[in-house]
């Protein structure tokens, strides 16, 4: 038989496919060839997954730490005395230091609707606190609701028809495999390709690459702007009718001279003037903005300079960064109702400074492995060390978080429980179905909870609701969905009506080129290059290896190991050798590595791929370095604002 299923890892691609099973289990995936976007294949994580599922390292039993915390020894115990133990310690810690002392720590390990939204019922109705999921995005996010009401910019097909591209601190050929794709078909039929990005990536090998100093993109931006003001280079209809804050916007940009622009991106003169030479003569275009981009200390500023150049030549939403079109009810998903008292949350970003100052008792990790993904690792570790804390972690493998775990409980793959998908690139829903039985004794997360609060005694019928009750009634209540759950099942996915993207949602209802909300906030009416600055000689970017998402497949693929990136003239005069060793430093600590000279970088920049596991990896990643630096911009993260010294 064939089934219907979804990649629930956190990517843009959020692949369909369509899953063959014979006598229960999996016998081959493939892409589901019917849905436009995933149409061809699948990428080398995908492809792998059966394998992934069946790996002889999945945790198949509930289990109980009998060593000290990250010794990773642990012994096999029932059911029934993992959730009795876990109730037991909600309750005792409760009661002795409020509910709020209970953590529920997630993320995105799977991004299906039910498995990722629905435990919050449960959290909610104990009462505990939240982490904030600010460690991806969540600066860029801020910025385009700043200037634009949304995030949401270009679908596929329109960049596909642009006749210029500019990818713009992204590298989709990593990241992005259909999206990388979308760039070639666009360029064969004649599209022209700039790649903005410090690192000489895969995406920059498509065309004219302006290798630009880290943290100076908004200097490029405002340098930008003001030329294409200065010189009445935008639409001024457009700016007229559809923006508010020109006048204030040409005001500021004046002191954003060109040529000084120049000097402190480190691109040439010539190459800014005919950068946007292109940019304002080829049309339609499109700009597309990386995540990994605006994780900088400043940048939202970055996101936020780079997303008014559409405006002012009058590209209605021409750029790319998140796209979100599905409305499902969280407050119904999430059991918003199930607590009367305000929620309290902390960021993740600076999980560390609040473990060490003692507020959580008790924290329940499930779709996350901080021990990997997290900045500043010494810090979260001492943390997470302590026997004062009792951990719980949902998980399909022994991670490094799961080695500091109290109790340790075994979860279920994409494959054995059933979910629904959307995507922040493509507008399709797709339907993840059951397809096998959870090996062992997994449980899903819909599973867990609804055992754990029958363990409790809770009553309220909202923790108990089935997965598939909560997907039909998500699919009902949508506007977005066009189609219903049947329509779903029989096709694998359907399409998401996109809302009108002439509609601003922002005060004035225009594209806010000058805002009064970010002036109040204290992010300044019209945004700034911001200069980073540090003592220390070299800066670290570390974005996420081809194989891996964030921490996810590193047990796939054992054999990367982490190594540092350096430009030969660096090297040079650090005396350092190809294929040898290097101590990197800072005030996290320090990290001894594998060196590679290479010319992807640029001098004064260091570069290490995230975020594997620190015990397949020497002890160590990448992250007892990184900066838990909190941005102004939605509380997000700034791991490439992180600065080292060769000790």
């Amino acid at each position: 038989m064939y089934v219907f299923n979804a990649c629930p890892r956190d990517c843009y691609d959020t692949c369909a496919i369509v899953t063959r099973v014979r006598n229960g289990r999996l016998h081959s995936i493939d892409a589901n060839d019917k849905q436009p976007f995933t149409h061809g294949f699948l990428c080398p994580k995908g492809e792998g997954l059966i394998r992934y599922v069946y790996s002889k390292q999945r945790v198949l039993h509930p289990m109980k730490r009998v060593g000290e915390k990250g010794e990773g020894k642990f012994k096999r115990i029932s059911w029934d005395e993992a959730l009795g133990t876990i109730a037991e310690q909600i309750s005792k810690r409760s009661t002795e230091f409020g509910t709020d002392s209970i953590l529920q720590f997630d993320y995105a390990g799977t991004m299906g609707y039910i498995q990722r939204y629905f435990p919050s019922r449960f959290f909610n109705a104990i009462g505990a606190s939240r982490v904030t999921h600010t460690i991806c995005s969540r600066a860029g996010d801020t910025a385009l609701e700043l200037v634009w009401g949304s995030s949401l910019g270009m679908l596929p097909e329109e960049i596909e028809r642009c006749r210029l591209i500019v990818v713009w601190g992204m590298n989709p050929a990593w990241s992005s495999p259909h999206g990388y794709e979308i760039i070639k078909r666009a360029q064969k039929r004649g599209a022209k390709v700039y790649i903005i990005d410090p690192i000489r990536t895969q995406t920059a090998e498509l065309g004219t690459h302006l290798q630009i100093r880290p943290t100076t993109d908004a200097a490029l931006a405002l340098g930008c702007i003001n030329h294409i003001i200065a010189n009445r280079l935008y639409h001024d209809d457009f700016v007229q009718t559809k923006t508010t804050g020109f006048d204030r916007l040409a005001d500021i940009s004046r002191k954003y001279d060109l040529n000084e622009m120049a000097r402190v991106t480190g691109l040439k003169l010539r190459e800014m003037e005919d950068f946007i030479a292109d940019y304002v003569s080829l049309r339609p275009n499109c700009i597309m903005i990386g995540f990994g981009m605006q994780r900088n200390r400043n940048g939202g500023d970055m996101v936020r300079a780079i997303s008014i150049l559409p405006a002012l030549i009058g590209e209605r939403r021409g750029f790319f960064y998140s796209t979100d079109l599905c409305d499902f009810d969280m407050d119904y998903l999430e059991g918003a109702s199930l607590t009367s008292r305000r929620k309290v949350h902390y960021n993740m970003v600076d999980i560390g400074r609040t473990l060490e100052q003692g507020r959580i008792k008790m924290m329940f990790v499930y779709n996350s492995n901080p021990l990997a993904t997290l900045p500043n690792q010494p810090l979260v570790r001492r943390g997470m060390a302590s026997e004062k804390l009792f951990t719980v972690v949902h998980d399909l493998f022994m991670t490094d978080t799961a080695d500091y775990a109290d109790i340790v409980l075994p979860a279920t793959s994409t494959f054995e429980h059933l979910d629904l998908h959307a995507s922040y690139f493509h507008q399709f829903l797709t339907i993840n179905e059951k397809a096998i039985e959870p090996l062992g004794e997994a449980k899903s997360n819909s599973d867990l909870f609804r055992a754990l609060a029958a363990t409790m005694g809770l009553t309220t019928k909202e923790l108990f609701e089935d997965d598939e009750k909560i997907a039909r009634t998500l699919v009902s209540k949508s506007k977005s969905v066009d189609g219903t759950f049947q329509g779903l099942k029989k096709k694998g996915f359907v399409k998401l009506k996109v809302p009108n993207r002439s509609v601003f949602r922002t005060p004035s209802r225009a594209i806010e080129l000058y805002s009064a909300r970010a002036a109040e906030e204290g992010l300044g009416g019209t945004p700034a290059h911001v200069e980073v600055q540090s003592k220390l000689p070299y800066q670290l970017i570390t974005p996420v290896h081809r194989l891996l998402v964030r921490s996810q497949y590193h047990t796939e693929h054992p054999d990367i190991q982490p190594v540092v990136y350096i430009n030969k003239r660096d090297a040079a005069d650090e005396e350092l050798e190809d294929g040898g060793t290097i101590k990197l430093a800072n005030e996290m600590g320090d990290w001894t590595v594998g060196v590679e000279i290479s010319d992807i970088v640029p001098r004064g920049v260091l570069l290490s791929y995230s975020a594997l596991w620190p015990k397949l990896s020497g002890g160590k990643n990448v992250n007892f370095l990184t900066t838990d630096y909190v941005q102004r911009y939605g509380g997000n993260s700034a791991f490439n604002s992180t600065f080292v010294r060769i000790a």
